[in-house]
């Protein structure tokens, strides 16, 4: 990023005050405490906190212009909406590195997009693998999926960026299509459709419709990747090329076998248009098949040869935390932590993996779950389903963590798991009481924490693995 004040105020149709025309800032932040020196704030009006009233933290350190919804000390540049300026900064900024991309001895970038209800962020990073073999690539951080993770996503692009890889997300209609208008893909993959944010959506239909905002949003020159398993996917029209990834047999791009090794990892056996890939990961769980295919599609898109897709993907795991991470403890024990979110399909899929990597290597299984939110009305029910899934795969032990994820435990009791092997507790359980209890019954365990990101069950898994990787107590 390297633009001036004058760039920030007409990419966003802002007055700038206190500040020469040729002041230039050369990245972007939404954190004072993240401020470098030459760094644009943007001051955010969030619920519990109001960006303006750090201003001057970020001018401390380093920040040399901020952009703002009220005056604020020091040079700024004044909008009505700071958010919605700042994706109007990632979209000229973005239109800028297309037209001139060539002058710096680069192709024009190429973005490459995915949504879907689970899988995300797991695929993008594998993307991001992809289109780093093919050239200079900028990914998206984490889960940087909304109004704001998209614009500082492109923000980071630089002129020698050939990839641009980013995640869209939404808990509402319009806002994947909106994040689609600022950051214009050529490649648009969608991985499935599943009941996630369904207090918000109401049903799975107009959640379907929500990430059909992706292919309906893309020109006719891009290449709109589906999966053809997902029924609700398979049928999103689009302007665009389609590419179909599956296990069906008129796939372009077809997965004719997953499996998964005694820990868990899972290899893949695919036909691309371009001759035959396998590729074996040290991903955890059967579930990641899909996604390791879809993003051996987006790399068929974009170009790339079976070989290329290969020296990207074999032997990749979780670039991202909290995402089924298999982490060896003391004592015999395996942590498998993906607790950075939940929702019905996702915790499933840890269930299945959780019990597919116990029996392989003759351990117990254990789950730490807790409360899967935003399902509104919904909720009780699909926790009860949980818990009757847990206690129908055969979960050693079951841990329901926090008063919403309290039907997990009555669901798995109604299923016949028996009482001895069902807790409740509020609140969390230290990693001590755990690593305890796992001692006083067995040594051979996988442990799975598993619940949506505000629940905090991150907590948890991080200071189990701290303790693992110090040698320390939990």
């Amino acid at each position: 990023m390297d633009m001036t004040a004058r760039d920030v105020a007409t990419w966003t149709g802002g007055v700038l005050a206190g500040a020469p025309n040729g002041l230039r800032v050369t990245s972007c932040t939404l954190d004072s405490r993240t401020a470098s020196p030459g760094a644009l704030f943007v001051a955010v009006v969030g619920d519990r906190v109001d960006g303006h009233d750090f201003a001057t933290a970020a001018a401390r350190a380093g920040a040399r212009l901020a952009l703002v919804e009220r005056p604020v000390p020091g040079p700024h540049v004044l909008v009505a909406d700071t958010a919605g300026a700042l994706g109007d900064l990632a979209r000229a900024h973005l239109a800028a590195l297309r037209s001139d991309g060539r002058r710096h001895r680069a192709p024009s970038v190429r973005v490459v997009a995915v949504t879907g209800s689970v899988g995300k962020t797991t695929t993008k990073d594998l993307l991001a693998r992809v289109c780093g073999v093919l050239g200079p690539t900028t990914a998206a951080k984490g889960s940087y999926n909304n109004q704001f993770g998209l614009p500082l996503t492109i923000l980071a692009a630089t002129p020698e960026t050939e990839f641009l890889v980013v995640e869209l997300g939404a808990n509402h209609a319009g806002e994947i299509a909106a994040l689609a208008a600022i950051a214009t893909p050529d490649i648009g993959i969608v991985l499935g459709v599943a009941p996630a944010h369904l207090g918000e959506f109401g049903s799975i239909e107009a959640i379907a419709a929500a990430k059909g905002e992706l292919p309906a949003g893309l020109g006719p020159d891009a290449t709109a990747v589906l999966n053809g398993d997902d029924l609700w996917v398979a049928a999103m029209p689009t302007p665009a090329k389609r590419l179909i990834f599956g296990t069906s047999p008129d796939a372009g791009v077809r997965a004719r076998a997953v499996v998964t090794d005694a820990r868990g990892h899972v290899s893949v056996d695919i036909d691309t248009p371009k001759g035959p890939l396998h590729l074996a990961t040290a991903l955890v769980g059967a579930h990641h098949g899909i996604n390791v295919v879809a993003a051996a599609a987006g790399g068929i898109a974009l170009g790339a040869t079976p070989e290329q897709i290969g020296d990207a993907l074999n032997g990749a795991g979780a670039d991202s935390r909290h995402r089924m991470a298999l982490i060896d403890l003391p004592g015999g024990v395996r942590l498998l932590d993906d607790a950075y979110n939940a929702n019905p399909a996702s915790s499933a899929a840890a269930l299945a993996a959780l019990t597919e990597t116990a029996v392989a290597t003759g351990a117990q299984s254990w789950a730490v779950l807790g409360e899967m939110l935003e399902l509104g009305s919904h909720s009780v029910e699909a926790h009860l389903a949980l818990g009757r899934l847990a206690a129908t795969l055969g979960v050693t032990r079951l841990i329901a963590v926090g008063e919403g994820a309290r039907p997990i435990a009555t669901g798995a009791l109604a299923a016949g798991m028996g009482p001895q092997a069902v807790e409740f507790w509020d609140p969390a359980p230290g990693p001590q009481e755990i690593m305890e209890a796992v001692e006083a019954e067995a040594t051979n365990t996988v442990i799975l924490i598993k619940g949506s990101l505000r629940v905090g069950l991150w907590r948890l898994a991080d200071a189990l693995a701290e303790a693992a990787s110090t040698g320390g107590e939990a």
